[in-house]
């Protein structure tokens, strides 16, 4: 038995559900209506499909038409997946509970599930009247707003939902991020400076204004400064919660940007001593040291990270670009093609081991490499670049005009960039009056 599943839970919580999985012993006959719905909350808290089914039957053979019993069969449902069977009984409880709060606020929750944001909101709304968990389910209502693209509603809920509860997690990483994306930096600092002013504990957000300087950085002598600040912001998130792996990695991005690469790697070596999931900690690692040309030990760390995890495409094609900088270009080449096999539909992927047969003067691999995946590429331009120039080298005349043609009929001024790409190309006299042309 794993008793890390109830470390966020109170101890009479912990004794009910080990009692009630203890029946071979037979250490309690008989469970009341409370104790099972608080045993079944468990169970749904932890996604626990299989006991929470055993806990409303046994609710269910005890207290058979019991409503509390029954709402847990509806989330059970919905669970499930059997959402239709999930509203017809919660539209049937609500008939006879229309003031029954938890009953609106588990159809919000359903409602969310099915897509209709709309009704979700008007449910978790008016399971707000009780004044119970508003934080909670303000959050909620902001999520279900962010899904509408109403983001003016849903900047106004996370905030109430951070008024009512200071450490409404979801809802302060909300904010930073629609701050962010908004380009308002300036106004998030101001908002998360003022919050842990007024909650010095609240480890949150401390790492909302650590993020929110590493993005307001206008230029690199302000990046410095801002950096600074972004240190003391996560260090203060880490001393409240020394196991805060999110502000560690910040921490590690903030020294980074001020070029410290020690502090930056130990930042991450740190959450190694306690972290579950070491392979993407390995892997960011590793690209601390490829970003500062350090590729032995680069390697070696993305090696770690992907006997952690085998399945890693970014982690392979960084393998790969280890490899080619230390001239390992057979190998270079076989890790770039695992992370294509895992990850096909990432253009990346395919551009930079294109870019390594045009390195090495392969150009009959590049071409045959980029005329196999650039119909269905999403930077279709990026691909024809590659494959015009392959083309030029080849001395394939023909071949090339009708790709630049082909190219024209889409999107003909974009063909100038070429010449960014390959600048000899420029000195072609009839591919220059080509593309002018299209001009």
């Amino acid at each position: 038995m794993n008793s890390d599943r109830f470390k966020d839970f109170d101890s009479d919580v912990r004794q009910l559900v080990l009692a009630f999985e203890d029946d071979s012993k037979g250490s309690r006959q008989f469970f009341d209506v409370d104790e099972l719905e608080v045993i079944a909350d468990y169970y749904l808290e932890m996604h626990d499909v299989e006991g929470l089914e055993a806990a409303v039957r046994l609710g269910e053979r005890l207290f058979p038409g019991n409503s509390e019993i029954r709402l847990r069969r509806a989330q059970l449902l919905g669970v499930q997946g059997r959402y239709r069977q999930a509203l017809g009984l919660l539209e049937e409880l609500e008939r006879v509970e229309h003031d029954n709060t938890d009953i609106a606020y588990t159809l919000g929750t359903l409602y969310s599930m099915t897509g209709d944001a709309k009704k979700s909101i008007d449910c978790f709304l008016r399971a707000a009247s009780d004044g119970y968990e508003l934080g909670m389910i303000y959050g909620n209502v902001a999520d279900e707003y962010m899904r509408l693209g109403n983001t003016v509603e849903a900047m106004r809920y996370y905030r109430k939902a951070v008024e009512d509860n200071p450490d409404e997690h979801r809802s302060l990483r909300a904010l930073a991020y629609i701050w962010d994306w908004q380009g308002r930096q300036e106004q998030a600092v101001h908002y998360f400076s003022k919050h842990v002013a007024n909650h010095p504990y609240c480890k949150t957000a401390w790492y909302c204004l650590g993020c929110s300087y590493l993005h307001s950085a206008l230029d690199e002598q302000h990046a410095i400064l801002v950096a600074s600040k972004a240190v003391d912001a996560f260090e203060f998130a880490l001393t409240i919660d020394g196991r805060y792996e999110d502000a560690s990695f910040g921490l590690s991005e903030a020294y980074t940007k001020l070029k410290d690469l020690p502090h930056a790697v130990q930042a991450l070596r740190e959450v190694l001593e306690y972290t579950t999931d070491r392979h993407p900690v390995l892997r960011a690692i590793g690209i601390l040291y490829f970003n500062n040309g350090n590729y032995h030990t680069a390697y070696s760390y993305i090696r770690d990270a992907l006997r952690e995890n085998a399945n890693d495409a970014v982690a392979w094609n960084y393998l790969g670009h280890c490899s080619e900088k230390l001239g390992y270009i057979d190998e270079a080449v076989e890790h770039y093609y695992r992370a294509i096999n895992l990850c096909p539909d990432y253009d990346e992927l395919w551009l930079d081991l294109a870019d390594l047969y045009i390195a090495e003067d392969r150009f009959s691999d590049a071409a045959a490499l980029l005329a196999s995946s650039r119909q269905d590429a999403e930077g279709r331009f990026l691909f024809d670049y590659r494959l015009l120039y392959c083309y030029y080298k080849m001395g394939q005349r023909n071949r090339l005009f009708r790709l630049l043609e082909e190219d024209a009929e889409l999107n003909g001024y974009h063909l100038s960039d070429l010449f960014i790409y390959y600048p000899e190309m420029s000195q072609d006299t009839e591919i220059v009056t080509f593309i002018k042309g299209c001009s």
